[in-house]
């Protein structure tokens, strides 16, 4: 199946799920996360949910952090419509003012910029995900885009409540591949590069 044609389904995969199996997936994938040896890394970027989507409640991994790695550095992202780029803002969850860009995704309005090369491990937003490691995003390109800033050995996780597919048939020479996707009840692991779960 092709990046549209997923996009399409697990859109409406997710508008589908009940407030109550959103969470329960949520709290499922959740324990899966805490299967990571968090303590490993200084420095994360997590992308912030598109509520109206059904998107991964990522405030739930920042909860987490924050009560269990509180020496772990966040970044977050604040987007560059106008050139299509991502800007890394560090992420104080006592401080960061939060509003929301024309997407209704929330993002900081002002913070201390991080460089993408102190950045160890990438929480990757996606639609639809296969066994290879592909993803299909929203079609915008901004996580290819920025992973090709990062460091070389920078770690990509997806997030996804859904498992994966098969195959993705439209893969290009622009998309980057995933090194592990978190979901409900399984993680999947892409690379044999060491993840430190």
């Amino acid at each position: 199946m092709n990046k549209s044609a997923l996009r399409k389904l697990f859109l409406e995969k997710r508008q589908k799920l009940s407030r109550s199996e959103f969470w329960m997936l949520t709290d499922a994938l959740m324990e899966q996360v805490k299967h990571f040896h968090w303590d490993g890394y200084k420095m994360v970027h997590i992308f912030m949910p598109i509520k109206n989507k059904n998107e991964v409640d990522t405030f739930s991994i920042l909860s987490y952090f924050k009560l269990n790695f509180p020496n772990l550095k966040i970044a977050i992202p604040k987007t560059d419509f106008e050139n299509l780029k991502i800007e890394n803002v560090l992420y104080d969850p006592e401080h960061t003012i939060l509003g929301r860009n024309k997407y209704d995704i929330p993002e900081p309005i002002y913070g201390r910029t991080v460089p993408a090369e102190q950045i160890e491990l990438v929480f990757v937003p996606l639609l639809a995900f296969d066994k290879m490691g592909n993803r299909a995003g929203y079609g915008k390109g901004f996580y290819d885009r920025f992973l090709k800033t990062c460091r070389p050995d920078v770690k990509k996780i997806g997030l996804s409540l859904f498992d994966p597919v098969d195959r993705i048939d439209d893969i290009n020479e622009f998309d980057i591949k995933m090194d592990a996707c978190i979901c409900p009840n399984k993680i999947w692991v892409f690379n044999n590069r060491k993840l430190q779960i």
